[in-house]
């Protein structure tokens, strides 16, 4: 009786399991990084291992009716070099449940990624989560919390896709005249990011057009000061294989943020920010080269004009699927219109390991 029992709840377990179907899926990315005038101060050099926005998450969808399914996902980064604080071992990153529509879209609420961020793909930001990845430099690189999301089923429309996100600020007794945004945020959509894209594989096309309204971002020209802004990006990728030049595929972005509202003594804010990418897969060999240039000019009615530019080489080998090796070369560059600096170039070396699972 005992052994029946023991079967019965088995087979009960692995029934529910293949009901929520979850998947744990997750990255270990770890690099030697050679730092020379790290935050552009002379004399400070530094080896460090880093861990590049190591992850782990579980992830499902569950059918609820014949057209509606029931979605997540739970992901928290990790530190693989150990250098977490005791109150961050895990970090979180995106955070929701939802429900999918069949063919139509998908509504989720939680903590994610805005669309604002997310209409930068792989060719636009090649060095995304390294210490180069243009979180450092641009604004817009955020994941909101207490936000309400719908994105459109690209099937619908043939490769096309809107997404809008409204985000609640819940709070109902700061005035946040000299954060960007004046008055409370305590109202529904506080904040709005949005999207338009369009992904043709097939011509070898990817394009985006978003939009932030309210949204908080930092500023690397402010030393990384958060304020709540209205920005644009635009960006866009070509697979030049689809005319025969195999493997090589060009990226860019622009974009433009400033504060929602005025803020005394930083009148006349504003960021402008592109970026110019290519990627070359050596035939049918591992390899992969990359390059890229970026730059963001900040400029306000009260100070100089601070821009920092990035010239950036990068060489993959992947392994497998799962597995690549890898190795890059870059350089930043800080100018301050008047300002003699003593120190104006931070150059990184790195090799590094990407395992996903």
């Amino acid at each position: 009786m005992k052994k029946l029992l023991l079967a019965a709840t088995v087979a009960a377990m692995g029934v529910s399991a293949a009901q929520a179907a979850p998947t744990l899926y997750g990255k270990i990315s770890v690099s030697v990084d050679q730092i020379q005038n790290d935050d552009f101060e002379k004399d400070q050099d530094a080896t460090e291992l880093n861990s590049n926005a190591s992850r782990i998450g579980v992830k499902g969808e569950e059918k609820l009716t014949e057209n509606v399914s029931a979605v997540y996902v739970a992901e928290w980064e990790i530190s693989a070099d150990g250098d977490e604080n005791d109150a961050q071992t895990f970090k979180k990153r995106n955070l929701f449940g939802g429900l999918k529509f069949e063919n139509v879209g998908t509504l989720k609420a939680g903590f994610f990624d805005s669309y604002f961020k997310n209409a930068a793909g792989k060719y636009q930001d090649i060095f995304n989560d390294h210490t180069l990845d243009i979180t450092n430099m641009m604004y817009g690189e955020d994941r909101l919390k207490n936000s309400i999301g719908f994105e459109t089923d690209k099937k619908m429309l043939g490769g096309l896709q809107f997404n809008i996100l409204a985000q609640q600020g819940e709070d109902a007794t700061k005035d946040y005249a000299t954060s960007g945004q004046k008055g409370k945020r305590d109202g529904f959509g506080d904040s709005i990011s949005t999207s338009l894209t369009y992904d043709n594989k097939d011509v070898g096309i990817a394009l985006a057009l978003a939009g932030n309204f309210g949204v908080e971002g930092k500023y690397a020209g402010l030393d990384g000061k958060k304020l709540y802004s209205d920005a644009v990006r635009v960006t866009g990728s070509y697979d030049f294989s689809k005319i025969g030049a195999n493997g090589l595929v060009l990226g860019a972005l622009y974009q433009q943020a400033e504060p929602t509202d005025d803020i005394n003594g930083l009148e006349g804010l504003e960021e402008k920010a592109w970026l110019l990418s290519s990627t070359y897969k050596v035939g049918n060999t591992p390899w992969v080269v990359k390059a890229q240039y970026q730059t963001a000019e900040t400029t306000a009615d009260a100070f100089n004009d601070i821009t920092i530019d990035q010239y950036g080489i990068g060489v993959d080998y992947n392994l497998n699927k799962q597995t690549r090796l890898y190795g890059l070369l870059a350089q930043q560059k800080l100018d301050i219109t008047g300002v003699d600096l003593e120190e104006d170039n931070k150059t990184v070396f790195g090799l590094g390991m990407e395992y996903n699972f």
